[in-house]
């Protein structure tokens, strides 16, 4: 069954085709042992792959797959990295990418993509200023 309407796939397929520009890898970690949404947070990830032949999927089990966990830092599943064809930006979901999650999902696909954020010019600049490193965390709640 699609999760996706015919509406979003017919978007979804235009906005991927005019605007990946390079490829995308999404890696996906799963748990076969207590993973609450990873069949559901797959599927999800499955209907995106038939939408652009620019957008690739690496798969993990995260109890089985040690080293790939300790690589990515992955911390629990359902897990999404987002990652360029070369390059892990750091871009990490973790969670079934359901309702705004979804769009961000998009988002962050475009970015990898194109090379770029939203970011404007003042707060790259102070990025800059950053010498070490450090975590950012965002929490999303639908309430």
């Amino acid at each position: 069954m699609a999760l996706l309407s015919e509406e979003d796939v017919v978007y979804l397929k235009k906005e991927f085709s005019e605007k990946l520009k390079e490829n995308v890898k999404i890696i996906f970690f799963k748990s076969e042992d207590a993973c609450m949404y990873c069949k559901e947070t797959k599927d999800i990830i499955t209907e995106l792959l038939s939408l652009s032949d620019k957008i690739s999927l690496i798969e993990y089990d995260f109890d089985k797959d040690k080293e790939a966990v300790k690589k990515y830092v992955v911390k629990r599943t359902p897990a999404i990295i987002i990652a360029g064809e070369d390059k892990d930006y750091g871009i990490r979901f973790y969670g079934i990418p359901a309702g705004h999650e979804f769009t961000t999902i998009i988002t962050a696909i475009k970015n990898v993509s194109n090379k770029t954020g939203n970011l404007t010019e003042n707060t790259l600049s102070k990025l800059k200023e950053i010498t070490k490193p450090f975590n950012i965390q965002v929490f999303i709640t639908p309430t």
